[in-house]
């Protein structure tokens, strides 16, 4: 008889379509870094302990024979209403995080960006999945303390937020992920493009096998990279990003670095022979806050 596993978890480094098998030896392998790194000596570490509860959870799928459903990601931007920024950023830290945490919903980072449109309020979130996502929110929403802390701050500043922006995310099968924390804190590079009709395959092998490398080799890392649920306002695929660098001044450098290297010059022109992959990209340099494990 298979053994039980009556918990769940999100697998934030696993990726579709994962064996039981690979997934096992893929956090097992985080684990002894994790252990040689210093994390394992503290027992109470719960990234530390995340990671053996998933290593579990992988070993009972192999004895079952099953793979391992990738998590949900789901990215928000808010338009931030003039000069409200701070209370956006006041009513997150003292409420809605803490109250997050409490009913097991994990944002993987919080960051802010001022635009030429006005202030930006961007997050990620991640569930096993997003049936699980949606039943955490209106536990939270119904939350007494939520809702107190929120009648609060409405009543002290009043409207804050203009617009909200929901992007839906599928796990890439080729994305790898990095979301370790960093000290000094760095700054990130959100990007989404638009992919062409029949170039997102095209794209994202571009993506990985080149952009990934050659913006490393400028000192821009990748975090991840995500393909959006959902199309954009013109029926393109939406291919979503997230890169970091030292600070804001130090991506732009690396951003202009990248577009004179000969070897992504080359790489663009080959992979463009025969037209264009996207029609365009939206881009956002970011901060992390304070209250971001991600930084």
């Amino acid at each position: 008889m298979s053994p039980k596993c009556n918990f769940k978890i999100s697998a934030h480094f696993l990726h579709p379509p994962v064996s039981s098998l690979a997934a096992f030896i893929a956090i097992a392998r985080i684990i002894v870094l994790a252990m040689k790194s210093g994390l394992g000596s503290i027992s109470g570490s719960r990234t530390f302990v995340g990671l053996v509860a998933m290593l579990f959870l992988a070993a009972c799928s192999l004895v079952r024979g099953e793979t391992v459903r990738p998590p949900y990601y789901e990215l928000r931007i808010y338009t931030v209403t003039s000069n409200k920024l701070d209370a956006v950023l006041e009513r997150f830290r003292e409420t809605v995080e803490p109250v997050r945490r409490r009913h097991g919903i994990k944002t993987v980072g919080y960051w802010t960006v001022a635009t030429t449109n006005g202030d930006k309020f961007i997050y990620l979130l991640t569930a096993p999945s997003v049936e699980e996502l949606r039943r955490q929110e209106s536990e939270f929403g119904a939350d007494p303390d939520f809702q107190r802390g929120y009648g609060a701050s409405n009543a002290k500043h009043g409207k804050t937020v203009d617009r909200i922006s929901t992007i839906p995310l599928q796990v890439d099968p080729t994305a790898k992920f990095n979301f370790a924390p960093s000290n000094p804190a760095r700054a990130f590079n959100l990007r989404i493009y638009s992919v062409l009709p029949g170039k997102l395959d095209a794209f994202r092998n571009r993506w990985r096998d080149f952009a990934v490398p050659i913006y490393g080799h400028h000192g821009l890392r990748s975090v991840g990279w995500w393909i959006a649920d959902q199309k954009d306002a013109e029926g393109n695929d939406q291919f979503v990003c997230l890169l970091a660098g030292e600070s804001v001044s130090a991506i732009q450098k690396s951003i202009d670095e990248f577009h004179k290297d000969a070897e992504w010059i080359r790489v663009e022109k080959e992979t463009e022979a025969t037209g264009k992959l996207r029609s365009g990209v939206t881009a956002y340099k970011l901060a992390p806050t304070g209250f971001s494990d991600l930084k």
